[in-house]
């Protein structure tokens, strides 16, 4: 039998609307531990992907000038910009940090072009699509969950 992304993925999705706050979505992320959100819109159709280095990375685009630490070079964090950016959190919409080009597969996307896209694009979740509406995700443990 050959196994298909029907047969391997989630269908209990946590999604967020594209109008959604990136504070709304680091929310979503934390409390269900989870490390990425599909993106919809009002007709519920799949428009992109947030994931946690995305939403990492939004200090950095708001305060360019603002670095953390890198290696062992410990830059010190104005308080003043931190607090101005985590108010901006509260208002700026995932629409403007996600990631829109984004691979997807269908539910009869066979397993082995599944793992050829995780390994060799570097990715860590597959939405699965029908009529451009999100019905699945696969995941790197729903493969390793099938190899059990």
């Amino acid at each position: 039998m050959n196994l298909k992304a029907k047969n391997i993925m989630e269908t209990d999705i946590i999604s967020i609307n594209e109008d959604d706050s990136v504070y709304e979505a680091i929310e979503l992320l934390l409390n269900n531990k989870i490390n990425c959100l599909p993106i919809q819109d009002k007709e519920r159709l799949l428009k992109g992907i947030v994931t946690e280095t995305d939403l990492i990375y939004v200090d950095k685009k708001l305060n360019p000038s603002s670095y953390y630490a890198y290696g062992e070079a410990n830059v010190p964090i104005n308080t003043r910009i931190l607090n101005k950016s985590l108010t901006e959190l509260k208002t700026l919409k995932i629409k403007e940090v996600m990631t829109s080009k984004l691979i997807s597969v269908q539910e009869d996307t066979e397993l082995e072009k599944i793992i050829d896209i995780i390994v060799n694009k570097g990715i860590k979740t597959i939405p699965v699509i029908k009529d451009l509406k999100i019905i699945g995700i696969v995941t790197r443990k729903n493969i390793l969950k099938y190899y059990l």
